[in-house]
């Protein structure tokens, strides 16, 4: 009775780092024991004792134990033996004892013992470690009460000592494929997917599945790709609406900007606006951040201003400006249509003009250059003293390269007018040209520089 509680005092000490699993569920043990029958010496230790027990589900097993021996009754020596089913408990896996993993369990069982010619029926209750050498490997030390069921005449205790083989082919989640062909041993799953869980039912094993609760397809690796239009949905940012041009999203509006990058992906707009229409106020067609007269309805040819009327054209080509011969300082005369340019440049302030002086043959070239030069200079300063800002101000001196017309007799004459957009890529701007003719002087060329 001291071995029993000797084994339940170690019991109540130690839990398990050994035990039979779905991996390798069969355990074969080979060792010695010794029987001492009640109110008898014990017997020595004897071969063999057998055991052979197959795992079943949680910490449970079944089993047969087989044991042989000589016992002595009554100073008789006589054969024993014993052959037993039980129902065997490993108590738990985790504890581990000078780094050997240990392994309590505890059993009962139901068989048939014979002591000398007798044979008998019996009850049995026992426990015992297992001292972990390898994962299926062990040391096996455990004891067993056994109650003979006439008159508990031979009641005995039996200590086995042996090794312990634990082999087989697991299943450890219990799929039915074993865990040597299961590339998922932990995870139940099918068997055409070689052990392995489809989560998602789409034919395609979680191990491989990148989308494994996504069903998708086996050329998107599992993932779904709801459009169609070969982007996976987890990398589409249009995943409900097939791309185009090779490209994930859309263009529902034809803008030129696909659906996910437009603000407006239903109405055409402009792309510097990210795909809305851009503000026109006065309603001309040209947005307001191209629209030189954004507050005036005008013409998309001459950026979002009016057209310039007939009377600034008549204007620009009939009226005429006179200088006093060989100065720069226009006729006094001459300041009212100097005044009425700048009126009309006040009102249609989207056009720029350019100033070109001319000059006769008369006299010597480069002197006639720079008179044309200072002629066009001054209209210049009389407009910009009008208020008109210079930057809307071109001056030329073209001097004898283009001269005045010969057969007409006066001083300035202001000409041809070329319409266009200030701000256009090639900007035509309203041309004044100043041509040179002195009156009454017939066509000669000047010895002396003016």
């Amino acid at each position: 009775m001291r071995s029993a509680l000797a084994l339940t005092f170690l019991l109540s000490v130690f839990t398990s780092a050994y035990s039979q699993t779905p991996e390798n569920p069969w355990s074969f043990d080979v060792g010695v024991n010794s029987v001492t029958i009640k109110d008898e010496d014990g017997s020595k230790l004897s071969l063999p004792t057998l055991s052979l027990s197959r795992y079943v589900f949680g910490n449970f097993s079944l089993g047969l134990n087989f044991s042989e021996n000589n016992v002595e009754v009554s100073n008789k020596d006589l054969y024993y033996y014993s052959l037993d089913g039980i129902i065997k408990y490993d108590i738990s896996n985790q504890t581990e004892l000078l780094g050997v993993g240990i392994n309590p369990y505890i059993f009962a069982g139901y068989g048939a013992s014979k002591i000398g010619d007798e044979n008998f029926s019996n009850t049995s209750i026992g426990g015992g470690l297992n001292f972990e050498l390898s994962k299926n490997i062990a040391i096996n030390a455990g004891i067993t009460y056994k109650s003979i069921d006439e008159n508990n005449a031979y009641n005995h205790l039996q200590h086995v000592v042996g090794v312990k083989f634990n082999f087989g082919k697991g299943d450890s989640d219990g799929d039915g494929v074993p865990d040597k062909k299961d590339h998922c041993p932990d995870v139940p799953g099918l068997a055409e997917l070689n052990g392995c869980p489809d989560s998602d039912g789409d034919g395609i094993a979680d191990d491989k599945d990148e989308c494994p609760m996504n069903p998708g397809m086996g050329s998107n690796s599992g993932c779904p790709d709801s459009d169609g239009d070969g982007f996976e949905d987890r990398v589409d940012p249009c995943p409900n609406m097939a791309g185009i041009n090779n490209g994930p999203c859309p263009d529902s509006d034809g803008d030129g900007l696909t659906d996910d990058i437009d603000n407006c992906p239903n109405e055409k707009g402009s792309k510097d606006n990210n795909g809305c229409k851009l503000d026109d106020i006065d309603g001309d067609g040209v947005p307001n951040i191209e629209d030189l007269c954004p507050n005036e309805k005008g013409d998309p040819m001459f950026s979002g201003c009016p057209q310039v009327p007939l009377s600034l054209n008549d204007f620009i080509n009939n009226t005429e400006i006179y200088f006093d011969f060989d100065s720069s300082e226009s006729k006094a005369s001459e300041t009212e249509k100097v005044d009425n340019l700048i009126r009309l440049l006040n009102q249609y302030i989207h056009i720029n003009i350019s100033i070109n002086g001319h000059a006769s043959f008369e006299g010597e070239s480069i002197y006639n250059k720079l008179l044309s030069d200072r002629r066009a200079n001054s209209v210049k300063l009389m407009i910009e003293n009008g208020g008109i800002d210079s930057i809307r101000l071109k001056v030329n001196g073209f001097g004898e390269d283009q001269p005045a017309e010969l057969t007409i007799f006066r001083d300035i004459s202001l000409t041809e007018a070329v319409f266009g957009s200030r701000h256009s890529r090639t900007s035509s701007v309203y041309t004044v040209g100043f041509g040179l003719r002195r009156a009454g002087f017939p066509y000669r060329r000047a010895r002396r520089s003016w």
